[in-house]
């Protein structure tokens, strides 16, 4: 099979992009539902409707996940749904969506243009260029959202003894990843410069016939 053009690799691919573009947005309401009902179940709490203590727990972990490896934050009896633990979690999974989309919708332009059998466009460079910036992004917020987690728990917590910050998998595969697409977007941006001069020069050369 091919990999460029109708029929290639490439389409399979733009297919798999666009199913994933229709889970993220699923996942992304979801979480705003989330969020809102959470919002709601803490109104009530301050109106005295729910007992604060069912809010409470015990030792636990925050979690997220991707291929490759996990990011998580374990605690020791911080109050288990309480704002402190549910409301970063919240930002956490918003920030990895809309990153996510971000992603996948540049992709999506990218093998669009590899379906239609041309990979060497200028907007190419630029869908590659926003790819790694959120890419790079998001691991930045990645580190700064698990630590607002840690001052949180232990600012606010109620109880919270100790917080210990675990970095699982190969970090250096994603930070790895990020320095691949920024020489690609550069490749692809050279390759879309020596095409334009090159259609340039045929155009000139045609004239002048």
């Amino acid at each position: 099979m091919k990999a460029l053009g109708k029929g290639s690799i490439a389409s399979i691919v733009r297919i798999g992009l666009q199913i994933a573009w229709i889970v993220l947005w699923v996942a992304g309401v979801c979480l705003l539902i989330g969020a809102i009902a959470y919002g709601v179940v803490l109104a009530l709490v301050a109106s005295g409707a729910i007992d604060p203590a069912q809010l409470s727990g015990g030792e636990g972990q925050i979690r997220t996940s991707e291929s490759g490896g996990s990011f998580s934050v374990t605690y020791d009896e911080p109050g288990g749904a309480t704002w402190p633990v549910v409301v970063p979690a919240f930002l956490i999974g918003g920030v990895a969506i809309a990153g996510s989309l971000i992603i996948v919708w540049r992709l999506k332009q990218l093998f669009e243009s590899f379906t239609t059998g041309e990979p060497f466009r200028r907007e190419n460079a630029q869908h590659l260029r926003a790819i790694w910036i959120t890419m790079l992004a998001i691991e930045v917020s990645r580190y700064v959202l698990m630590g607002l987690t840690s001052f949180l728990l232990l600012r606010f917590g109620g109880g919270a003894r100790e917080i210990s910050i675990n970095i699982d998998g190969d970090r250096i595969a994603a930070w790895g990843s990020i320095l691949i697409l920024i020489v690609l977007a550069e490749v692809f941006r050279e390759g879309a410069r020596l095409k334009e001069e090159q259609e340039l020069t045929i155009c000139w050369r045609s004239a002048s016939l």
